[in-house]
């Protein structure tokens, strides 16, 4: 099971996860926010990611929280048979994710970096018909989804790398 995750973070010096996203190839989606003091922000962040928060009743939860919701939301995928692969675009997002579990990430997780996977094209057209707003995770998590070329990963025998 292929799932595609996406972040937001304060800046790339003190980083710190506001949101996650993450979105399965099947559609379920999985959505949580993080309390964020402004001042920690970007200016960016402050501009592009803080407007886009607050509007998913329930997102807001701890950190203690979002590890239990995370971990009790991916036990649906672990059926023994597959790994459940987590498709990220930046390192940063594997790194968040594997702080949001606690720094325990299950066995029958990994993590993989599809960044080279993404069709840049198939990206903008998702953005032009869904009209949902950039840098949110859960959309950004969405978009990958949309544009990941599994074909030519699957040539490149991606997973195994």
């Amino acid at each position: 099971m292929l799932i595609f995750i996406d972040t937001e973070f304060s800046d790339f010096i003190s980083t710190e996860l506001i949101s996650i996203g993450l979105v399965s190839q099947d559609d379920k989606k999985f959505y949580a926010e993080l309390p964020i003091e402004r001042r920690d922000c970007s200016d960016f962040v402050k501009e592009e990611v803080l407007p886009l928060l607050g509007k998913i009743k329930g997102a807001q939860c701890t950190l203690d929280e979002l590890n239990v919701r995370l971990r009790t939301w991916l036990e649906q995928f672990n059926n023994g048979d597959e790994p459940v692969v987590i498709c990220y675009d930046y390192g940063g997002d594997w790194t968040l994710f594997f702080h949001a579990l606690n720094n325990d990430v299950p066995a029958w997780i990994k993590g993989v970096n599809i960044y080279s996977y993404i069709n840049d094209l198939k990206e903008e057209l998702f953005w032009m018909e869904s009209k949902l707003a950039r840098h949110h995770a859960l959309h950004d998590a969405m978009a990958n989804r949309f544009a990941f070329v599994i074909q030519r990963a699957e040539r490149d025998n991606w997973g195994n790398k």
